[in-house]
């Protein structure tokens, strides 16, 4: 976005977009309003199906995704990006971990797993530690 400074136009730089898909939408807006708060950009879908027809993929340097959503869960969703050539790091966010969850996690690439609920900063430093470019992968 073009930005007027002392007489001269220049190009502002475009903040990184972080992808929140999750279809309870109380959690969604939660969690947009607390990345936002952080300076982020963020756009949150309700499910995969729109992530994947949304016009945001290529713009996506962190995604954010509930394990198990309706139509696509998450690992279907992963699968179909990959088969796009596209894997941006991901958190993925369960209320049902298990060793089982994490296996699946880290076969998927899979970045990092939170459980719910999020009561402290974990969200906000994972979601920093991915955009700074060293993301520790504890999936």
């Amino acid at each position: 976005m073009p930005v007027f400074e002392a007489g001269v136009w220049e190009m502002a730089e475009a903040r990184p977009l972080v992808v929140v898909v999750n279809d309870d939408a109380a959690m969604r807006d939660a969690l947009r309003f607390v990345l936002r708060l952080e300076g982020l950009e963020v756009q949150a879908y309700a499910n995969g199906d729109a992530f994947l027809a949304s016009r945001d993929l290529p713009r996506t340097k962190c995604l954010i995704l509930k394990d198990r959503l309706p139509g696509l869960d998450a690992f279907e969703l992963l699968r179909q990006l990959r088969t796009r050539e596209f894997s941006p790091p991901v958190i993925l966010l369960t209320s049902a971990a298990s060793p089982a969850l994490y296996g699946r996690a880290q076969a998927a690439g899979v970045w990092r797993v939170l459980e719910k609920p999020i009561l402290d900063n974990r969200l906000v430093e994972a979601v920093t530690s991915v955009l700074e470019g060293h993301p520790s992968r504890q999936a």
